[in-house]
C-alpha cells in the first residue's frame, strides 16, 4: 500500500488525473515522484523483480498481483465471490506499462453498447450488479520489435508474344531493404483467451511509459506465464506478410514480374527479419466475468481505446419466443404472395436442413479446437495444459492396435470405400435414369440428391484423408478428422434430408407423404437449432479455469 505522505491514507491511481490520489485529503502526487527511490533498488536485481502482493483465487487457482493490500472481493476468472489467500512475492518486472486512460463509466458505456443489439442474451448479463463488477486488471503482454537493414537481390521473369514466339525476359533486381517493425503485441497470460485478446486489440504502444510499481495501486495485474517464443513466430510472419505486401506494390516490381505465384517464399525470406526482441509490457484492460453453474464467459474492454469484446451467450427461451413472434406474420406474409407446393415444401424443410448440418459442423470444428488448445497457443503452451489434455479421446493411441488400425489395413479399407462408393454411384445414376424414364422422379429431385449425396460424401473423404494425413487442424470439412464426436449433433439433420430423399425418390402419389416428411423434417431442423444454440453456448462460456498456479478445485 502506498501511503499518503499528509494523511496516511492509501494513495491509488487516478484515471482522470494520471496521478496518484488520495480520496480522503485530495493528495496527488506523480507516480514517479513516490517512493522513486525503492523503485529503483528494485529494479537493480539481474532478474529486474519487484515486490506486490498476490491474491490467489482457491477454486481455480489464479493469481492477481496488486501494490494495493484490499482484499479482493471475488475472482475476474471464474467468478468466485472471494480470493480468501493473499501473500507476499516478488515478480518479473516489466519494461514498459500503458497505464488506465478509460474509467470505469467508460467501460460501462462500452459495454452497454456493445449490448444493445443483444436481444437474446441472457437478462444476467444486463444486471447493474454485475456490471458493478468490471474490474481493471493490467494484463501482461510481449511486445515484439523487428528490424532489418540489409542488401537484398531478387529475381523477376516476365514473358510476352512477338510474332510467333514467346520471349521471356529476365531481370535481377537489387535494393537496400529498411525494416522497423515496433509494437507488435500479444499476451502473455494463459488465462488471457486470444480471441478476446485478439478483439479488443490493437494498443497504441506509442503511449507506454517506463514501469513503476506505482501505476498498479488501485488495480490488478495478472501474471505472466507465456514464453516470449511463443508468438514469435506469429509476429514474424505477420511482418514478413506487411513487408512483402508493400514491396510489391512498387511499380517497378509490376514491370519486372517480380512476385508471380511460386515465387512468395524467394522473397518472403529475402526480407526476413535480421534482429528480434521481445519486452514484457503491462497493458490496461477491464475485466468482467459471468458464471453459470460450471461454465463461465468474459467481457472485455480496451483500458486505453475503450474498444469492447464480449462472450454471449444465448438464451434459448428468449430465443424460440422472439423466433416465433417473427415466423407467424412471416408465415401470413409468404402465403399470401407465393403458392407453395407440397413438394417445394419438402424440399425446402430439406434445404433448412442441410443448412442446419453445415452450421452445427462449423461450430462444433470450434469446440474441438478450443479443447485441443488450438484456438489459443498461450494456453497449450503451458505445462499444465498439456498434463491435462494427454487423454483425449479423439488423439488417444491404442497400445495393441487390430488389423484396421495398422497402416496395411487402413489401406484395405480405403480401396474397399472407394470400390462401395464408386458401385453405389453407379447404381444411383442407373436408377435414376430408369425412375426418370418412366416418370417417378423428376429431374429437380434427382439433382437434388445428387448434390446432397456429392457433398457429404466428398466432404466426409476429404475430412478422413486430411486426418491421415496429419491435417488435424483443418477442420472445414464434414468429416473434419473428427465426426465420431459429431455424429450426436448431425445425425438430426441429416435423418431428415434423408427422409426427404426417400420421399422425393419414391414420388408418391399422396400430398400427405409430403406434408408428414416436411412436418418431420421440419421437427428435426428445430431439434437441431436447439443443439446449434447449446454449441453456441459452448463457444460463448468456457470451463471453470483450472489454472494450476496454486490451488484450484475442478468441483469449484
Amino acid at each position: 500500500m502506498y501511503k499518503c505522505p499528509n494523511c496516511a491514507g492509501n494513495l491509488k491511481f487516478d484515471i482522470a488525473r494520471q496521478k496518484l490520489h488520495c480520496e480522503y485529503c485530495d493528495t496527488k502526487m506523480d507516480p514517479y515522484g513516490f517512493y522513486q527511490e525503492k523503485d529503483a533498488e528494485e529494479g537493480k536485481g539481474a532478474s529486474g523483480e519487484y515486490k506486490v502482493t498476490v491474491f490467489t483465487c482457491p477454486q481455480c487457482g489464479s493469481e492477481l498481483i496488486s501494490e494495493d493490500t484490499t482484499a479482493a472481493t471475488f475472482c475476474s476468472f471464474c467468478g468466485a465471490t472471494a480470493i480468501l489467500d493473499s501473500r507476499i512475492s516478488r515478480e518479473r518486472r516489466p519494461e514498459c506499462i500503458i497505464p488506465f486512460t478509460k474509467t470505469k463509466e467508460d467501460c460501462r458505456a462500452a459495454y452497454g453498447k456493445l449490448l444493445r443489439w443483444a436481444i437474446f442474451a441472457p437478462k444476467e448479463l444486463k444486471d447493474e450488479t454485475l456490471i458493478e463488477k468490471f474490474r481493471g486488471i493490467y494484463m501482461p503482454y510481449w511486445v515484439y520489435s523487428f528490424e532489418k537493414k540489409e542488401h537484398i537481390s531478387f529475381l523477376g521473369k516476365k514473358t510476352h508474344r512477338k510474332g510467333d514466339y514467346l520471349l521471356t525476359d529476365h531481370y535481377q533486381l537489387d535494393c537496400d531493404v529498411e525494416e522497423d517493425y515496433k509494437g507488435l503485441a500479444y499476451d502473455a497470460s494463459s488465462a488471457f483467451s486470444d480471441s478476446l485478446s485478439n478483439a479488443i486489440a490493437p494498443f497504441d504502444l506509442r503511449q507506454e511509459k517506463s514501469f513503476t510499481p506505482s501505476f498498479l495501486s488501485g488495480f490488478y495485474a495478472d501474471t505472466s506465464d507465456v514464453d516470449k517464443f511463443v508468438y514469435m513466430s506469429d509476429a514474424e510472419k505477420f511482418v514478413i506478410q506487411d513487408a512483402c505486401e508493400r514491396l510489391l506494390r512498387e511499380p517497378v516490381c509490376g514491370k519486372c514480374g517480380v512476385g508471380r505465384p511460386g515465387d512468395e517464399y524467394i522473397i518472403e525470406n529475402a526480407l526476413r527479419p535480421d534482429k528480434k526482441t521481445a519486452r514484457l509490457a503491462m497493458l490496461p484492460v477491464w475485466f468482467l466475468s459471468y458464471r453459470n453453474k460450471d461454465r463461465v464467459s468474459y467481457a472485455v474492454v480496451n483500458g486505453q481505446t475503450g474498444k469492447a469484446a464480449a462472450d454471449l451467450p444465448v438464451d434459448g427461451k428468449k430465443y424460440l419466443a422472439g423466433s416465433f413472434l417473427l415466423a407467424v406474420p412471416l408465415f401470413f406474409l409468404l402465403n399470401l404472395s407465393f403458392t407453395i407446393t407440397p413438394g417445394a415444401l419438402l424440399l425446402i424443410a430439406a434445404v433448412l436442413a442441410f443448412l442446419c448440418v453445415l452450421i452445427s459442423n462449423g461450430q462444433m470444428n470450434h469446440i474441438l479446437a478450443r479443447e485441443s488448445g488450438e484456438d489459443d497457443k498461450g494456453l497449450a503452451s503451458t505445462r499444465e495444459f498439456r498434463a491435462r489434455n494427454t487423454q483425449w479421446k479423439w488423439n488417444r493411441k491404442k497400445k495393441n492396435p487390430g488389423l484396421w488400425n495398422n497402416g496395411i489395413g487402413r489401406i484395405l479399407l480405403a480401396v474397399l470405400g472407394v470400390y462401395l462408393m464408386s458401385w453405389l454411384f453407379v447404381g444411383f445414376a442407373r436408377l435414376a435414369d430408369v425412375l426418370a424414364g418412366i416418370g417417378m422422379i423428376g429431374s429437380s429431385s434427382t439433382m437434388f440428391y445428387f448434390i446432397i449425396l456429392l457433398i457429404i460424401l466428398s466432404n466426409f473423404v476429404k475430412g478422413r484423408s486430411s486426418r491421415r494425413r496429419g491435417r488435424s487442424s483443418d477442420k472445414k470439412s464434414l468429416g473434419g478428422g473428427h465426426f465420431k464426436e459429431k455424429r450426436l449433433v448431425l445425425v438430426k439433420p441429416l435423418g431428415g434430408i434423408a427422409l426427404a430423399v426417400i420421399i422425393l425418390l419414391v414420388n408418391p402419389v399422396s400430398d400427405w407423404f409430403y406434408y408428414i416428411g416436411a412436418f418431420v423434417c421440419m421437427g428435426m431442423v428445430l431439434w437441431a437449432i436447439m443443439d446449434i444454440i447449446r454449441q453456441h453456448n459452448l463457444l460463448t462460456t468456457r470451463k471453470l479455469p483450472q489454472l494450476n498456479r496454486r490451488g484450484g478445485d475442478e468441483h469449484a
